[in-house]
């Protein structure tokens, strides 16, 4: 029978002595690491403590010990995500991995797994993400849902019917309605929920918009006639602080698609027959004109955005072009396929033709492709090079690295 050792235990001063004390250097680095660790930790929770106390809230606790959690268990790196759903799904890429959305459910899933799942119940339901957040809305219903990856942040309910919610990088995010007595109304909410601005027009269709990354201007366009005057597509920009602030743009006869800013102040505005750079103060910066068949997809990245182009000259199928705040670059990247789908990161494009996956840099230089993502649906690319391709029940992972892959670099 073996026989347990009586010692007395070590004090707090005799441990620190003993490792002190160690001819192994490695533990006794370690032990020192671990020690400024533990203070670096505090000195950052008391300091987010004492700037932003009076902010905090269960919710916003609550969402913190999620995302830590989630943080530690996301360890599983594969390079698959299966999702399978009963109704009709809208998937979309979001952060490491994909939204799923059917008429009843929507998931954040990961190659580690599903972080989160939601009841919805929507009878149409359509989505908007931004880097950090999902809205959810229940098109000409009356439901809105934001969440994190990891977890809710607020519901929405309203009287009227929504015609289209776009959420923002602060998680601010809009909602237009077909409100009664008026033709339109657009609302902001704070990610908690609460309203911050409401704007009822008797006078415009409201189509689509946007909210600056820094949450403090709203842009807006809207396609109609006044009076029964010919019908006019408009440009408003709102300084969320300033109510009476309004810049209105004038784009003639075109219809606008969609809005987005390309940074704080200046917006990009795509139409069915042009795409138009717009400024803080209205003025018009830069344009290319197209007809209406001819615009192929685009995608906004980092503080630019792509426009995929049928072409007309030479073997080119389509043409990239990059816009910026400072207008639409001469220089375009020849595609001899039809696009598929293209995403754009600010320093990469990812294009799906029938000819399968390519990468470029922003320069347009070739970096990577991969012949069997020819079915994909949509792709996304990822912080360390990659990309996810999505498909109708899974998405996969690629790279350089893949079996199927070709680097492309000098």
């Amino acid at each position: 029978m073996s026989q347990r050792l009586n010692s007395a235990p070590l004090t707090s001063r005799g441990r620190k002595r003993r490792i002190k004390n160690l001819l192994d250097r490695r533990i006794r680095t370690v032990t020192k690491l671990r020690r400024f660790v533990g203070v670096i930790i505090i000195i950052i929770t008391v300091l987010t403590i004492a700037i932003s106390g009076s902010k905090l809230s269960m919710q916003s606790l609550n969402e913190f010990i999620n995302c830590f959690w989630a943080g530690i268990n996301d360890i599983s790196v594969g390079n698959h995500i299966n999702y399978q759903t009963q109704n009709t799904s809208i998937v979309r890429p979001f952060g490491q991995g994909v939204v799923v959305i059917d008429n009843d459910i929507m998931s954040v899933r990961t190659s580690g797994g599903v972080k989160l799942e939601a009841d919805i119940g929507y009878s149409s339901p359509a989505v908007s993400v931004s880097e950090r957040y999902v809205l959810v809305y229940d098109r000409n219903g009356s439901k809105a849902l934001l969440t994190s990856s990891v977890a809710e942040a607020s519901r929405q309910e309203i009287v009227a019917s929504i015609l289209f919610g776009v959420v923002g990088e602060t998680g601010d995010y809009a909602l237009i309605t077909n409100e009664s007595g008026y033709k339109t109304s657009v609302s902001v909410y704070t990610s908690g929920g609460k309203q911050r601005f409401k704007w009822s027009s008797p006078d415009y269709y409201f189509m689509s918009c946007d909210v600056s990354p820094d949450g403090n201007r709203l842009a807006i366009t809207s396609f109609g006639s006044e009076d029964g005057a010919v019908l006019e597509g408009k440009v408003f920009l709102r300084d969320l602080s300033n109510e009476q602030g309004i810049v209105e743009v004038s784009l003639g006869a075109t219809v606008p698609l969609a809005i987005g800013f390309l940074d704080n102040y200046n917006l990009a505005v795509i139409g069915d027959y042009s795409t138009s750079i717009i400024n803080r103060k209205g003025k018009l910066v830069d344009k290319i004109e197209y007809t209406s068949d001819d615009l192929k997809s685009f995608s906004f990245g980092g503080k630019e955005l792509a426009l995929a182009i049928r072409s007309y000259s030479g073997n080119a199928r389509t043409e990239i072009y990059i816009a910026s705040s400072e207008g639409i670059s001469n220089k375009t990247l020849e595609i001899p396929q039809e696009i598929q789908a293209i995403d754009y990161d600010g320093s990469r494009i990812a294009v799906i033709t029938s000819g399968g996956l390519a990468v470029y840099n922003a320069a347009f230089k070739p970096l990577w492709k991969n012949s069997t993502a020819i079915n994909a649906q949509s792709v996304s690319l990822t912080d360390d090079g990659g990309v996810w391709l999505i498909y109708s029940q899974q998405a996969e992972y690629v790279s350089v690295s893949s079996d199927m892959s070709e680097d492309l670099k000098e």
